[in-house]
């Protein structure tokens, strides 16, 4: 079995496998040409906006982040993947966004051109992947309307319902993402955001154990209030 050193020193099977160029790689027994399982550390760069696609990811633990820099400095995140969930996907050849890791990430790289022609890919492969971009593009729609339509209020309280949903149901969410993140992403300010977040405790509508953990109190108004 090869090990991760092995693949990331070789340049040949950076190619074998194809490994994006520049990225390290974990092999194991599991990587084959049609995914290799890479780690990337927190903050870390998957792939940097203009930099060439051709590989599509699936994450199987942790939290990306995809982000891009607006003309006058300001950094716009457009969504946040997490587990099970695939990214990279773009309509040309050159990458429009940035990638990053928001903890420390695991993710299968797929070689795009390579997927749809793999016989040795399982009946589903195909299918599995065609639906998980169907809900990256269904999030991404959700997230335009979130901009568009909603005051702050009612953007923290659409995400959270979003994270919530995302992480099982689960009643307390421990967000992967710092708060400056959830403002990139809600297009608001810092200080907007912890504002709501204490809007959002007075109600009664969360607890605050600390400024990650968030335990959701009334799902019923939330839900209406982020409707």
């Amino acid at each position: 079995m090869l090990t991760p050193s092995a693949v990331t020193q070789a340049p040949h099977l950076h190619r074998l496998f194809n490994i994006p160029p520049g990225r390290k790689a974990e092999a194991s027994e599991h990587a084959t040409q049609a995914g290799v399982p890479m780690s990337f550390g927190r903050n870390a760069e998957i792939y940097a906006e203009g930099e060439t696609s051709g590989y599509v990811y699936k994450v199987v633990s942790g939290v990306v982040r995809v982000s891009k820099l607006l003309p006058d400095g300001r950094r716009q995140i457009s969504a946040f993947h997490m587990s099970g969930e695939m990214f990279g996907f773009e309509a040309n050849e050159l990458h429009h966004a940035s990638a990053e890791a928001v903890v420390p990430v695991k993710v299968i790289a797929f070689k795009w051109e390579g997927v749809l022609t793999m016989d040795r890919q399982p009946v589903n492969f195909v299918r599995e992947i065609l639906n998980l971009t169907m809900l990256g593009l269904r999030h991404t729609q959700d997230h335009l309307l979130l901009l568009g339509r909603k005051n702050a209020l009612e953007r923290l309280a659409a995400f959270l319902l979003d994270m919530n949903a995302r992480m099982g149901g689960t009643p307390v969410l421990d967000l992967a993402m710092p708060r400056h993140d959830i403002a990139d992403y809600l297009g608001l300010t810092l200080e907007t955001v912890s504002r709501m977040f204490a809007e959002l405790k007075e109600l009664g509508m969360i607890r605050l154990e600390s400024a990650r953990r968030v335990h959701l109190i009334d799902k019923a108004r939330l839900k209406a209030m982020g409707a």
